[in-house]
């Protein structure tokens, strides 16, 4: 597995590519963020890399707070660090390590790269999802595509898995 986050994660996003820095470029394992990691990547590449730390920290947010008062201080103190049981993938296959892991294939033309479109019921023109291996395809996490409103749908459909 090559990305970010906690090597013990129970919701993982799959993203077709990868931080524009020498280090995500080459990396060949995961590694949970540290402190300030996911500003640096967002200050260093531009705005599309903050606006996917900014959904992922959003949806999570609202799966499950951890205590924070918002989904910024979420993102800056918790959101893919070691014990945090979140992961960003940059792999095109799915490793379900439990029964209890949620995978999230950021962009249905990514997700259709590596899955077979028949294990999917298509819930709208957006979302699909594969019950039995628990596989999300979302839009892809930038504001235009994945809203504030489809990160609600997002997590009822989480929560009915």
């Amino acid at each position: 597995m090559v990305g970010i986050g906690d090597e013990f994660y129970t919701l993982a996003v799959y993203i077709g590519n990868r931080p524009p820095i020498e280090e995500y470029q080459t990396r060949e394992e995961l590694i949970p963020a540290v402190e300030g990691e996911l500003l640096r990547i967002g200050q260093e590449t531009g705005n599309h890399w903050r606006k996917i730390f900014n959904i992922y920290a959003k949806l999570a947010f609202n799966l499950n707070s951890e205590g924070y008062l918002s989904w910024q201080s979420y993102r800056d103190g918790f959101l893919l660090t070691k014990n945090s049981r979140q992961v960003m993938l940059f792999d095109d296959e799915v490793v379900n390590k439990t029964q209890k892991c949620i995978s999230i294939i950021s962009g249905k033309a990514y997700a259709m790269m590596f899955l077979e479109a028949s294990n999917f019921v298509w819930l709208d023109s957006e979302f699909a999802i594969d019950t039995s291996n628990r596989i999300i395809v979302t839009p892809y996490f930038d504001y235009r595509q994945l809203s504030d409103v489809k990160i609600e749908k997002l997590v009822r459909i989480i929560r009915g898995c």
